[in-house]
């Protein structure tokens, strides 16, 4: 193996693979889960993985034993073993910006155990997957003392949560800062907005956090009406430090802070990004300023300091355990067989149902209240990622990559959206996600179970013999549901990551970059062109003559 040229290959539909798993789709026509199930007294046993916490059962798919097996030699075929590898070698992955997608060092615990390697895989014997260097573009001890300067970053970000939990940060006038106001946007909002929602019930020593991203001045508005300027920091989480909505936000709040009589707003100020000197010429002191490396990406970015916010809201303890969880998860993605290993397989069968069956949209249903943003967050990570049409070495890819992620959370969706699952046109894939116990009302919680099992078993079965049409669908619909005894830290660790590497799968298949996202770039530029405009300091330039009579029209409302 001699690096990324692993992803400049043929198209994955000149395999011999896809070729059969296209005619095996067209077989696949006619098949009937309820039968399936009928017929196969083991077919959940068969069709189910544990590891830890988790336990996924995913024999309400549309699959067979067969289509295992195709999908399986799939993965051989477009070197799987071989991608994944390269993923943990330190290699330059994103190729179109000539970095190395290093997120799971984040997530190295201080002591390094040691891994015996997935027969499927090329790791070398007793190889940690996180330290492996061969074929690594980093030299001799490189990857090593990444690991030891970005454990160092995290122990100074813990000391901080600790301090500040504590009481023994201060802001201008001498008071203990005590709320606390997360300034980013993508990444750097729905990664800790996440942790905290998730991970913070019943946690009454943490800060106050509250989240502003939305340029909208009502987010930062809203924020500041619960706020007192002398108790109040404001962390400003930008990997760039450029990115305009961000600092349009962090700006208002420093003047929020002068305007109320803070003669050292900067006091009030701590930055998580990789740009220190954009930093200091913000006025944000160096002990306030943690770095973010550039091979982290935004979607990536909760494992690095960008969690402060969470940090402070849960303690350093439980986010040893979140990032522990992940690292477990790592282990098991880079070790366990094809055939036992859950990111691949759930990986596959995303594929089979996008490419082959052609069913465009995955919902993320978690029937778990602290997992309402979670929709959100994988929505980023997965269209983010893979919503590309061309691949790695930037040749249309021809064939359909993501699809459409979006979901809500249980039980509130059943009675908004799950008359589509049921009964529409188009299929949809989805995943259940639910604990089996709950810190509060258990009798309650046996309702919430029976519910979410319930909606898997109905998708299923259908109601086709029903008398009145209307009542009528023929069910078929696909689900996987995912166990897990109850959301902690180390088991939103281990989603977070199984979703991650479930990703980074079906981006190997597909032969496309997933850590880039150029996509967004023209919409930026244009967005600066008229904001200019708009602001008298240049003319606004050439637009189509839609936008131009839009942008007339906010001009004449301005004129009101």
């Amino acid at each position: 193996m001699t690096g990324f040229f692993l992803l400049h290959d043929n198209p994955p539909q000149q395999t011999e693979a896809w070729r059969q798993l296209a005619e095996h789709g067209r077989r696949m026509a006619g098949l009937c889960m309820k039968e399936e199930f009928a017929q196969d007294p083991g077919r959940a046993q068969r069709f189910s993985l544990g590891l830890e916490q988790l336990f996924v059962d995913f024999s309400k798919n549309l699959i067979t034993d067969e289509t295992l097996s195709l999908l399986l030699r799939l993965a051989q075929q477009r070197g799987l073993s071989e991608r994944i590898e390269v993923l943990f070698s330190g290699h330059e992955v994103n190729t179109t910006e000539r970095r190395p997608a290093l997120h799971t060092l984040l997530r190295v615990p201080e002591s390094q155990g040691e891994v015996s390697p997935s027969p499927d895989s090329g790791l070398a014997r007793n190889a940690n997957p996180c330290l492996h260097k061969q074929g690594s573009s980093l030299a001799g001890d490189e990857l090593p003392d990444i690991i030891r300067q970005t454990q160092h970053e995290r122990e100074r970000m813990f000391e901080f949560a600790r301090a500040l939990r504590a009481g023994e940060v201060a802001g201008a006038a001498g008071k203990p800062l005590s709320r606390v106001v997360n300034i980013g946007i993508g990444g750097s909002d729905l990664g800790p907005r996440l942790l905290v929602e998730a991970l913070s019930d019943g946690q009454q020593d943490g800060a106050d956090i509250d989240f502003v991203a939305n340029i909208d001045p009502a987010d930062i508005e809203r924020a500041l009406a619960r706020a007192e300027p002398e108790t109040t920091l404001f962390i400003v989480a930008s990997k760039s430090f450029t990115t305009t909505e961000t600092l349009v936000n962090a700006r208002r709040a420093w003047a929020w802070l002068h305007d109320n009589g803070c003669t050292h707003p900067g006091r009030h100020f701590l930055a998580v990004s990789g740009n220190a000197a954009a930093v200091a010429r913000f006025g944000i002191a160096k002990d306030r300023y943690f770095r973010i490396e550039d091979w982290t990406g935004g979607r990536y970015s909760i494992w690095s300091c960008i969690g402060i916010s969470a940090a402070l809201s849960i303690g350093a303890e439980r986010y040893r355990q979140f990032l522990a969880g992940a690292h477990a998860l790592d282990r098991h993605f880079a070790t366990a067989k094809f055939a036992e290993n859950i990111p691949v397989l759930l990986g596959l069968i995303s594929i089979w149902h996008n490419n082959f069956l052609d069913i465009g949209t995955h919902a993320i249903i978690p029937y778990d209240q602290g997992l309402e943003r979670l929709p959100a967050y994988l929505s980023q990570l997965v269209m983010e990622s893979n919503g590309k049409s061309v691949n790695a070495a930037g040749d249309k890819v021809g064939i359909r990559t993501t699809p459409v992620l979006w979901g809500g959370v249980g039980s509130q969706v059943q009675h908004a959206v799950f008359q589509y699952l049921y009964q529409g046109t188009r299929l949809a894939s989805i995943d259940f996600l639910l604990p089996l116990s709950s810190r509060h009302n258990q009798a309650q919680h046996q309702l919430l179970v029976a519910n979410c099992l319930a909606q898997g078993e109905a998708l299923m079965r259908g109601n086709p013999d029903a008398a009145e049409p209307h009542r009528r669908f023929d069910g078929n619909r696909p689900s996987t549901t995912i166990l897990y005894q109850r959301l902690d830290p180390y088991t939103l660790g281990m989603l977070l990551a199984l979703y991650e590497h479930k990703t980074f799968v079906e981006a190997a298949l597909w032969g496309i970059n997933p850590f880039d996202q150029w996509g967004v770039e023209l919409g930026k530029t244009l967005a600066g062109q008229i904001a200019t405009g708009l602001s008298g300091a240049a003319p606004a330039g050439s637009h189509d003559s839609s936008t131009e009579q839009l942008l007339d029209r906010y001009s004449l409302a301005q004129m009101k």
